[in-house]
Protein backbone atom coordinates (compact mmCIF):
# COMPACT_ATOMS: atom_id res chain seq x y z
CA UNK A 1 0.00 0.00 0.00
CA UNK A 2 1.62 3.31 -1.11
CA UNK A 3 0.61 6.09 -2.79
CA UNK A 4 2.71 8.21 -5.42
CA UNK A 5 1.23 11.82 -6.13
CA UNK A 6 2.59 13.22 -9.32
CA UNK A 7 1.32 17.48 -9.26
CA UNK A 8 1.95 17.81 -13.62
CA UNK A 9 4.08 20.18 -15.42
CA UNK A 10 6.49 22.68 -12.97
CA UNK A 11 8.95 25.24 -13.36
CA UNK A 12 9.07 26.54 -16.67
CA UNK A 13 6.28 24.50 -17.93
CA UNK A 14 2.85 25.70 -16.62
CA UNK A 15 0.94 23.11 -18.29
CA UNK A 16 -1.81 23.71 -20.85
CA UNK A 17 -4.59 23.43 -18.42
CA UNK A 18 -4.02 27.26 -17.08
CA UNK A 19 -6.26 30.53 -17.23
CA UNK A 20 -6.40 33.86 -16.06
CA UNK A 21 -7.04 32.49 -13.01
CA UNK A 22 -4.11 29.58 -12.17
CA UNK A 23 -1.86 27.83 -13.39
CA UNK A 24 -2.19 24.40 -13.96
CA UNK A 25 1.38 23.37 -12.36
CA UNK A 26 0.27 25.37 -9.30
CA UNK A 27 -3.30 24.02 -9.30
CA UNK A 28 -2.18 20.52 -9.68
CA UNK A 29 0.43 21.08 -6.75
CA UNK A 30 -1.97 22.44 -4.48
CA UNK A 31 -4.30 19.71 -5.20
CA UNK A 32 -1.40 16.77 -4.81
CA UNK A 33 -0.41 18.71 -1.42
CA UNK A 34 -3.48 18.44 0.58
CA UNK A 35 -4.20 14.87 -0.48
CA UNK A 36 -0.80 13.60 0.52
CA UNK A 37 -1.74 15.50 3.88
CA UNK A 38 -5.02 13.36 3.96
CA UNK A 39 -3.53 10.26 2.88
CA UNK A 40 -0.97 10.00 5.15
CA UNK A 41 -3.79 11.26 8.32
CA UNK A 42 -5.21 8.00 7.23
CA UNK A 43 -2.00 6.16 7.63
CA UNK A 44 -1.98 5.31 3.58
CA UNK A 45 1.69 6.22 3.19
CA UNK A 46 2.30 8.66 0.34
CA UNK A 47 4.77 10.85 -1.37
CA UNK A 48 4.96 13.39 -4.18
CA UNK A 49 7.11 13.45 -7.56
CA UNK A 50 7.83 17.06 -6.73
CA UNK A 51 6.77 19.52 -3.63
CA UNK A 52 7.30 22.52 -5.09
CA UNK A 53 7.61 24.80 -8.47
CA UNK A 54 10.03 22.51 -10.15
CA UNK A 55 10.32 21.48 -13.48
CA UNK A 56 10.83 17.82 -14.14
CA UNK A 57 11.71 15.78 -17.27
CA UNK A 58 9.55 13.07 -18.01
CA UNK A 59 12.49 10.39 -17.08
CA UNK A 60 13.35 12.47 -14.15
CA UNK A 61 9.37 12.01 -13.42
CA UNK A 62 9.35 8.13 -14.66
CA UNK A 63 12.44 7.49 -12.60
CA UNK A 64 11.01 9.47 -9.14
CA UNK A 65 7.92 7.30 -9.73
CA UNK A 66 9.05 3.89 -10.19
CA UNK A 67 11.73 3.97 -7.52
CA UNK A 68 9.32 4.69 -5.05
CA UNK A 69 7.15 1.87 -6.68
CA UNK A 70 9.62 -0.71 -7.11
CA UNK A 71 7.80 -3.77 -4.83
CA UNK A 72 5.03 -2.26 -3.53
CA UNK A 73 1.32 -2.12 -4.22
CA UNK A 74 1.73 0.85 -5.61
CA UNK A 75 -0.97 3.40 -6.73
CA UNK A 76 -0.01 6.63 -9.05
CA UNK A 77 -2.35 9.59 -9.22
CA UNK A 78 -1.07 11.48 -11.91
CA UNK A 79 -2.65 15.48 -11.17
CA UNK A 80 -3.82 18.03 -14.16
CA UNK A 81 -6.46 20.17 -15.43
CA UNK A 82 -7.85 20.31 -18.85
CA UNK A 83 -8.32 22.39 -22.00
CA UNK A 84 -9.72 22.08 -25.21
CA UNK A 85 -13.49 23.16 -24.91
CA UNK A 86 -14.63 20.56 -23.02
CA UNK A 87 -16.55 19.89 -19.90
CA UNK A 88 -16.04 17.65 -16.73
CA UNK A 89 -13.23 15.35 -15.08
CA UNK A 90 -11.80 12.66 -16.25
CA UNK A 91 -9.26 9.32 -15.66
CA UNK A 92 -7.13 8.05 -17.65
CA UNK A 93 -5.65 4.81 -16.35
CA UNK A 94 -3.38 2.46 -18.06
CA UNK A 95 -3.90 -0.25 -19.99
CA UNK A 96 -1.90 -2.42 -17.96
CA UNK A 97 -4.59 -2.49 -14.97
CA UNK A 98 -8.29 -2.57 -14.61
CA UNK A 99 -10.47 0.50 -14.28
CA UNK A 100 -11.23 -0.47 -10.89
CA UNK A 101 -9.34 2.29 -9.20
CA UNK A 102 -10.16 4.84 -12.37
CA UNK A 103 -14.58 4.07 -11.39
CA UNK A 104 -13.86 4.77 -8.11
CA UNK A 105 -12.05 7.92 -8.30
CA UNK A 106 -15.03 8.70 -11.16
CA UNK A 107 -17.71 7.32 -8.66
CA UNK A 108 -16.01 9.75 -5.55
CA UNK A 109 -16.23 12.91 -8.12
CA UNK A 110 -19.06 12.81 -9.40
CA UNK A 111 -20.47 12.87 -5.87
CA UNK A 112 -18.93 16.52 -5.47
CA UNK A 113 -21.40 17.27 -8.06
CA UNK A 114 -18.75 17.67 -11.00
CA UNK A 115 -19.83 15.34 -14.44
CA UNK A 116 -17.62 12.38 -15.51
CA UNK A 117 -16.52 12.87 -19.32
CA UNK A 118 -15.04 9.61 -19.35
CA UNK A 119 -12.54 6.71 -17.40
CA UNK A 120 -10.61 5.45 -20.44
CA UNK A 121 -6.97 4.25 -21.55
CA UNK A 122 -5.61 5.39 -24.82
CA UNK A 123 -3.34 3.93 -26.71
CA UNK A 124 0.08 5.43 -29.23
CA UNK A 125 0.63 3.95 -32.87
CA UNK A 126 2.72 1.06 -31.31
CA UNK A 127 -0.19 -0.12 -29.17
CA UNK A 128 0.97 1.31 -25.94
CA UNK A 129 -0.12 3.59 -23.58
CA UNK A 130 0.23 7.02 -25.37
CA UNK A 131 0.86 9.09 -22.27
CA UNK A 132 4.38 8.32 -20.93
CA UNK A 133 3.54 8.82 -16.81
CA UNK A 134 1.48 5.64 -17.82
CA UNK A 135 3.45 3.97 -20.08
CA UNK A 136 6.69 4.22 -18.33
CA UNK A 137 5.79 3.13 -14.94
CA UNK A 138 5.39 -0.45 -14.95
CA UNK A 139 5.79 -0.83 -11.55
CA UNK A 140 1.76 0.77 -10.32
CA UNK A 141 -1.10 0.85 -10.80
CA UNK A 142 -1.10 4.45 -13.09
CA UNK A 143 -3.46 7.32 -13.85
CA UNK A 144 -4.11 10.72 -14.84
CA UNK A 145 -6.93 12.43 -13.19
CA UNK A 146 -7.97 15.46 -15.13
CA UNK A 147 -10.54 17.51 -12.91
CA UNK A 148 -11.86 19.86 -15.36
CA UNK A 149 -11.40 21.80 -18.29
CA UNK A 150 -9.53 25.66 -17.67
CA UNK A 151 -11.33 27.28 -20.67
CA UNK A 152 -14.89 25.87 -19.42
CA UNK A 153 -16.80 28.63 -17.16
CA UNK A 154 -18.33 25.98 -15.22
CA UNK A 155 -15.48 24.08 -14.03
CA UNK A 156 -13.63 27.24 -13.49
CA UNK A 157 -16.01 27.93 -10.62
CA UNK A 158 -15.55 24.60 -9.67
CA UNK A 159 -11.72 24.27 -10.11
CA UNK A 160 -10.98 27.99 -8.58
CA UNK A 161 -13.89 27.30 -5.14
CA UNK A 162 -13.87 23.86 -4.86
CA UNK A 163 -10.38 22.36 -5.74
CA UNK A 164 -10.36 20.86 -1.71
CA UNK A 165 -13.54 19.28 -2.55
CA UNK A 166 -12.34 17.56 -5.42
CA UNK A 167 -8.90 16.41 -4.46
CA UNK A 168 -10.80 14.88 -1.03
CA UNK A 169 -13.19 13.06 -3.21
CA UNK A 170 -9.75 11.26 -4.70
CA UNK A 171 -8.40 10.66 -1.13
CA UNK A 172 -12.06 8.71 -0.29
CA UNK A 173 -11.23 6.81 -3.93
CA UNK A 174 -8.14 5.60 -2.72
CA UNK A 175 -9.10 4.67 0.98
CA UNK A 176 -11.77 2.67 -0.81
CA UNK A 177 -9.69 0.86 -3.32
CA UNK A 178 -6.85 -0.29 -0.38
CA UNK A 179 -9.50 -0.96 1.72
CA UNK A 180 -8.88 1.46 4.80
CA UNK A 181 -11.26 2.99 7.22
CA UNK A 182 -11.99 6.48 5.77
CA UNK A 183 -12.58 9.06 8.22
CA UNK A 184 -12.94 13.31 6.57
CA UNK A 185 -11.02 15.83 7.73
CA UNK A 186 -11.82 17.93 11.07
CA UNK A 187 -11.18 21.09 9.08
CA UNK A 188 -12.88 22.52 6.29
CA UNK A 189 -10.54 24.75 3.38
CA UNK A 190 -12.68 27.47 2.60
CA UNK A 191 -12.11 29.66 -0.37
CA UNK A 192 -12.42 33.53 -0.68
CA UNK A 193 -15.09 34.47 -3.02
CA UNK A 194 -16.29 37.56 -4.10
CA UNK A 195 -18.16 40.06 -1.05
CA UNK A 196 -16.79 37.17 1.17
CA UNK A 197 -16.54 38.74 5.14
CA UNK A 198 -14.66 36.83 7.80
CA UNK A 199 -18.17 38.12 9.68
CA UNK A 200 -19.94 35.96 6.67
CA UNK A 201 -18.02 32.99 6.64
CA UNK A 202 -17.67 33.08 10.53
CA UNK A 203 -21.53 32.64 10.51
CA UNK A 204 -21.44 29.91 7.87
CA UNK A 205 -19.96 27.66 9.48
CA UNK A 206 -20.79 28.57 12.72
CA UNK A 207 -17.34 29.88 14.24
CA UNK A 208 -16.02 32.89 15.13
CA UNK A 209 -14.31 35.74 13.71
CA UNK A 210 -10.90 35.30 16.36
CA UNK A 211 -11.29 31.26 15.78
CA UNK A 212 -10.42 32.05 12.06
CA UNK A 213 -7.83 34.74 12.26
CA UNK A 214 -6.31 32.87 14.90
CA UNK A 215 -5.82 29.30 13.10
CA UNK A 216 -5.54 31.20 10.04
CA UNK A 217 -2.56 33.56 11.72
CA UNK A 218 -4.46 36.27 10.02
CA UNK A 219 -3.50 39.84 10.95
CA UNK A 220 -5.92 41.72 9.90
CA UNK A 221 -9.56 40.74 8.73
CA UNK A 222 -8.84 42.26 4.81
CA UNK A 223 -9.77 39.27 2.33
CA UNK A 224 -8.11 38.40 -0.91
CA UNK A 225 -10.50 36.37 -3.89
CA UNK A 226 -9.37 33.12 -3.81
CA UNK A 227 -7.15 33.23 -0.76
CA UNK A 228 -7.48 29.98 1.14
CA UNK A 229 -9.41 29.78 4.99
CA UNK A 230 -9.06 26.75 7.13
CA UNK A 231 -11.61 26.39 9.55
CA UNK A 232 -11.15 23.60 11.83
CA UNK A 233 -14.16 21.79 13.81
Amino acid sequence: MFVILDPGHGGADPGGGSNKYWKEKNLALKISKYQNMRLNSLNIPSVLTRDNDTYLSPKERVNIVNNYANGKDSILISNHINNGGGKGAEVIYSIRDTPVLGNYIADEIKKTGQNIRNVYTRKNSLGKDYYFILRDTPYSNSNIVEYGFADNPVDQDILLYNWPILAESVVRAIATYYNVAYFPPNFTVYIVREDDSLYKIAKNYNTTIDKIMKDNNLKNANLQIGQEIFIYQ
